[in-house]
């Protein structure tokens, strides 16, 4: 039984087969606070933490990147992807 995060405020749902809130994080008031809307996608950023060897982040449309077919990112895996490219980039001019 979720929480969700709508336009009308924070709203507790009952039921089974409801998806879990987003998990990225947003600024809210000076704060960040999960962002708990109704996600549709889960993170297929690389992560050890897992069994599966990824993210598994739940995202809402909003904060899903899309990366390929069928691929999404959290905003913390796009960002680490996206410093790793930059850096390799940096080091493959040198060569």
């Amino acid at each position: 039984m979720p929480f969700y995060r709508l336009k009308t405020g924070i709203v507790h749902v009952k039921g089974t087969r409801l998806p879990a809130p987003c998990n990225a994080r947003v600024l809210m008031d000076g704060q960040q606070q999960p962002c708990m809307a109704p996600s549709a996608f889960l993170c297929d950023g690389p992560s050890s933490a897992n069994r599966s060897g990824t993210c598994d982040a739940p995202l809402c449309e909003a904060h899903a990147r899309q990366t390929g077919p069928n691929r999404h990112l959290c905003p913390a895996c796009h960002l680490s992807q996206s410093k790793a490219a930059l850096q390799r980039s940096l080091f493959t001019s040198l060569v």
